[in-house]
């Protein structure tokens, strides 16, 4: 059966044998160019490589002094960083901004940080684009100003600031109050505006950004809210020209691509040249006649006849699926003897046979019936001895005289 399928890749191959050397060329031309593309001439890419950076940051810290007697805390102690701080017994809010900024390659620049408190009633509502903040009123008050020249990279500058927020508190609600009510929810800022100029990393930088604490008030406490505002930043970049990496595509596929390439052209070329695809007219024959016996197993039996049947007037059919049209129209099996070297349909007297186009079919073609059976000496099926064994075929007995009893193998 290998061999047989061989036949058949053979004459694939034949059929199409410019298009699968059209393919083993453009697989090589692939492998070409990707090994040399990967290997002697890669080419160059320019990426952007970042060389210095900047970046500022403004930072609140809260206090508050305890001024009233207690049961928790003495006078005059100093409360940091309390989630909450009570309005009775420390009303007075101490806090510090600073500012400063990380350079790598260092700087000199001016800072300016004007403080002012804003008190404002606000309310959000939705719109087309989204939520959009509605400021009913506000009121601020400057806190001071701070100036530092040439702050270098890693100081810092700082303003501090001093409020009663219990005063403030009731400042908003005698606003609130004069105006009738307020919609929405009343604010308390303290609001850093930071001016930042001069030299970063070698570049003029400036820029203005801003800080806002918010302190957020309830019946009996008050706590600093979360610091909201945006960190001012640069960068400086250049331009920088490398070799090109390719990855496993390039430098294992294509040196794999090529050699197989390369190798399936040779091998096609050597074996048209040689001769090594090319088909006989006696296997395509063997060939097709594998195919028609395939399609007409079911009418076909494996047995050997008995002399007085081969001994009968032969009647030669050019083609099995000729005797299998035979053997349809008078109504009898066709049989195959075990050598599989010959067909008969016995009928009326005659024998109808069909001897295959070339003789041991099976040897051609990869079988192994030479091996497993024994080979008949009259190759006309006129005579010779059947093995004495229990390798013995079935004997079929066609003679009218001989009664109905037929011992046969039907390979149906």
């Amino acid at each position: 059966m290998s061999r047989e399928w061989g036949v058949r890749g053979r004459i694939l191959l034949g059929r199409w044998f410019a298009a699968v050397l059209l393919l083993a060329v453009v697989v090589a031309t692939l492998g070409g160019y990707a090994t040399y593309t990967a290997y002697e001439s890669p080419g160059t890419t320019t990426e952007q490589r970042q060389v210095s950076s900047w970046e500022a940051t403004g930072t609140y810290d809260v206090s508050a002094r305890v001024s009233e007697p207690n049961p928790l805390y003495p006078v005059d102690t100093q409360l940091d960083d309390q989630p909450a701080y009570f309005l009775s017994i420390s009303p007075v809010a101490r806090g510090t901004f600073g500012f400063g900024y990380q350079a790598t390659n260092g700087g000199d620049v001016d800072v300016t940080i004007q403080q002012t408190l804003v008190l404002r009633s606000v309310d959000t509502q939705q719109t087309e684009n989204g939520e959009m903040t509605v400021e009913y009123w506000r009121l601020t008050e400057p806190l001071g100003t701070e100036r530092a020249a040439g702050v270098s990279s890693g100081e810092s500058v700082e303003r501090s600031f001093e409020r009663n927020i219990s005063a403030t508190a009731d400042r908003m609600s005698t606003v609130s109050a004069q105006l009738g009510g307020t919609p929405g929810t009343t604010e308390m800022l303290i609001v850093s505006t930071v001016e930042f100029q001069g030299t970063v990393n070698g570049k003029e930088v400036d820029r203005t950004t801003t800080y806002r604490l918010p302190i957020e008030v309830g019946s009996t406490t008050y706590r600093p809210g979360s610091v909201a505002g945006e960190n001012p930043d640069g960068s400086t970049t250049e331009l920088v020209t490398r070799q090109r990496t390719y990855g496993p595509l390039y430098r294992i596929g294509g040196p794999v691509a090529l050699l197989i390439g390369l190798v399936g052209v040779g091998a096609l070329a050597y074996g048209r040249y040689d001769g090594r695809f090319a088909v006989s007219e006696a296997e395509r024959a063997a060939l097709e006649f594998e195919s028609t016996r395939e399609e007409f197993d079911d009418w076909i039996t494996t047995a050997r006849l008995p002399e007085a049947i081969r001994a009968r007037p032969r009647v030669e059919v050019e083609s099995l699926d000729g005797l299998v049209d035979t053997a349809i129209d008078v109504d009898a099996r066709v049989f195959e003897t075990p050598e599989r070297d010959a067909f008969y349909v016995a009928d009326d007297g005659l024998l109808y046979a069909y001897e295959p186009p070339t003789a041991g079919l099976d040897g051609m073609l990869g079988g192994d019936a030479d091996s497993d059976t024994e080979t008949d000496p009259d190759a006309d099926g006129n005579g010779g001895d059947d093995a004495a064994d229990g390798g013995r075929s079935p004997e079929i007995n066609l003679d009218p005289d001989a009664g109905p009893d037929v011992d046969t193998d039907d390979d149906s």
